[in-house]
């Protein structure tokens, strides 16, 4: 079942300029289904944080791992993405990422 893509996140194009700092080369708006979910693996008494947030956007947005967003107002990356198909359909109905927070993005 697809979510509803209430929330807008904002994806930042950007690259690398010739001091080898990222530069914005812009900005495009996408609509998403953001929750503010941390996700943590426990093992051998440690504790590892996965993904503080998970998103969902449509199949076409051309979200992609390592990709910035702005969601809420507050910086993330996309760490993890996977695409949701139906059983025995190839086409993708959707796409839920992983995100880690990211910083300050002016």
């Amino acid at each position: 079942m697809k979510p509803p893509m209430r929330e807008t996140a904002i994806k930042i194009t950007r690259s690398l300029n010739g001091y080898g700092d990222f530069t914005e080369i812009s900005r495009a708006n996408l609509p998403c289904h953001f929750r503010n979910i941390t996700s943590q693996v426990a093992g051998g008494g440690d504790e590892t944080v996965e993904s503080d947030a998970l998103a969902w956007f449509e199949a076409g947005s051309g979200v992609v791992r390592n990709d910035i967003l702005i969601i809420d107002g507050e910086g993330w990356r996309v760490e993890r993405l996977t695409k949701a198909r139906r059983l025995r359909d190839n086409s993708v109905q959707f796409i839920k990422t992983e995100l880690l927070r990211y910083g300050v993005i002016s």
